[in-house]
């Protein structure tokens, strides 16, 4: 009994671990594919402007700062205006 739960506690953590490098893997390939300035331009119409540290992290040396907030501030000018 304790073997096959052992075995089975094995065979959970195995499949975890090959979902988790997959996920790595998908995270890598669209950092590497990103379009910066278009990733900025969706957050600033969002008006969500603080991701970039959290771009920095996930895809280290990928991410391209400069065409991000370039993106951003296009975004926010584009953001429509609360009535006054």
């Amino acid at each position: 009994m304790r073997t096959a739960t052992a075995l089975a506690l094995l065979l959970l953590l195995a499949g975890c671990e090959a979902m988790g490098d997959k996920l790595d893997a998908s995270r890598q390939d669209r950092c590497a594919h990103a379009d910066w300035k278009d990733v900025g331009l969706r957050d600033g119409v969002e008006g969500v402007s603080t991701m970039a540290g959290r771009y920095e992290h996930f895809c280290g040396e990928m991410f391209k700062p400069g065409p991000y907030q370039e993106g951003v501030r296009e975004g926010l000018a584009r953001r429509p205006r609360p009535p006054a």
